[in-house]
């Protein structure tokens, strides 16, 4: 369910050439000297990118900084309006997956014969975005951000993020803050690692510096819940808010950080045997973080682990494996999943970044769950690509993409891609 930008091929990875380059996996989004004043102002570019680089998205493929900027009299605000071209062609091979944007190992299902490949086209992932800074360098600074992609229904125009900023308060629909959007891995590919924790959703949430390099946050999240009901079990409005909150550790002046986060997650369901509704408490914890390690190599990794989390987790999300039916009538069981993600970047200079990128997903039942044959045990995800940068407009690139998908009844699935994209940035 994500993002956008990128180009990417193949995966030279690791050659020891020098390069000055901080921890980041991507030179677009953290691309320097591309804001352009268009009403004559003499501010200092700089400062407006790194203001509206502060109030976009945090995930490195999920662009929000604009190409030109109208600055307010007086300094007073910032507005850049921005958009995104993504055009990509992709050829499938091995079982089938249906959509041409999103790889998910989750979703792969038996190819019919004569039917092993298969070309794709997409372009629903391209985006207009609004980045909107008030009041800039104040105590009062405040920020407004809003971004839409056409992936809708019918390829609908629809709200990707949509949030407001002001003294550490960011409240609004978008990431949920017990993803460490920071520290995902860069892909082509829409969805990303399988394993990794990405969601969408109404959220508020307050973060505060402790220390030069501590930081932390906690929030309220809007409820959500995937569960699959049966054996005297129904579904009910969720009513309770999920709790996240983090711990992070920052150096290298913040381009590299370690994080620990956890996640409450009350779900409500109705027991109609007894004729009343139950609630389950699902818990997570996460590790994540990227660095920084010599040259232009990097890191990034997560580790995520819990009861009754699957809606947070990208391959489970929807999959009805928050929660299962018990042997026991009118109960429902949480379902353990745990998600690993790790990835490699390196920047050959700054035109030229390639990333490999692993990710897996597991979810075990309890001894007294009930679970449909069909239903999804374990996954396997890898993405490898080449991304270049034409210049501060254009990218393009190549990404291989594999998943793998094992279901409970022992059913394994394999499939692959190859994408290539273009992407135009304004």
């Amino acid at each position: 369910m994500k993002k956008i930008l990128i180009a990417a091929a193949g995966v030279g990875l690791m050659t020891a050439v020098p390069f000055t380059a901080s921890a980041q996996r991507d030179n677009r989004h953290f691309e320097n000297g591309v804001v352009e004043i268009i009403n004559n102002s003499d501010t200092d570019p700089a400062d407006i990118e790194k203001a509206f680089k502060k109030n976009a998205p945090a995930a490195p493929n999920d662009n929000g900084l604009p190409r030109f900027a109208v600055v307010g009299k007086n300094n007073r605000f910032y507005l850049g309006i921005g958009g995104q071209f993504l055009g990509e062609g992709v050829f499938d091979f091995g079982d089938n997956m249906s959509s041409p944007l999103l790889f998910t190992p989750s979703a792969i299902t038996p190819s019919t014969p004569g039917n092993g490949g298969k070309l794709g086209f997409g372009w629903q992932s391209s985006s207009i975005y609004l980045n909107f800074v008030a009041m800039p360098g104040t105590d009062n600074q405040l920020g407004l951000f809003f971004k839409g992609n056409f992936m809708g229904a019918n390829n609908n125009f629809g709200c990707f993020h949509f949030y407001a900023r002001y003294r550490g308060l960011t409240a609004g629909y978008t990431t949920s803050l017990f993803t460490d959007a920071a520290a995902e891995p860069m892909t082509i590919d829409f969805e990303g690692p399988n394993g990794y924790p990405f969601l969408n959703l109404f959220t508020a949430y307050w973060e505060q510096p402790f220390t030069t390099h501590f930081s932390g946050a906690i929030g309220v999240e809007a409820p959500t819940a995937s569960l699959t009901t049966g054996h005297g079990t129904s579904t009910v409005n969720q009513r309770v808010p999920a709790i996240p909150l983090y711990l992070q550790y920052a150096w290298d002046g913040g381009n590299s950080h370690v994080r620990l986060s956890g996640l409450v997650r009350p779900m409500q369901y109705r027991n109609t045997v007894a004729e009343k509704n139950s609630t389950l408490t699902g818990l997570g914890v996460q590790l994540s973080g990227m660095a920084h390690i010599a040259g232009g190599l990097s890191v990034n990794y997560n580790a995520a682990y819990g009861r009754g989390i699957g809606t947070y987790l990208q391959d489970d999300n929807g999959l009805g494996l928050d929660a299962v039916p018990s042997t026991i009538a009118g109960s429902l069981d949480m379902v353990k999943t745990m998600g690993v993600t790790g990835g490699l970047s390196y920047n050959f200079s700054s035109k030229v970044s390639t990333n490999l990128t692993y990710s897996h997903l597991t979810n075990w039942l309890s001894d007294s769950s009930v679970a449909q044959s069909e239903q999804y045990r374990y996954g396997d995800y890898v993405a490898a690509n080449v991304i270049y940068n034409v210049n501060k407009f254009v990218s393009a690139g190549l990404e291989y993409d594999y998943g793998h998908r094992k279901s409970f009844d022992g059913t394994s699935l394999h499939t692959n891609r190859l994408q290539l994209q273009l992407a135009v940035t304004f």
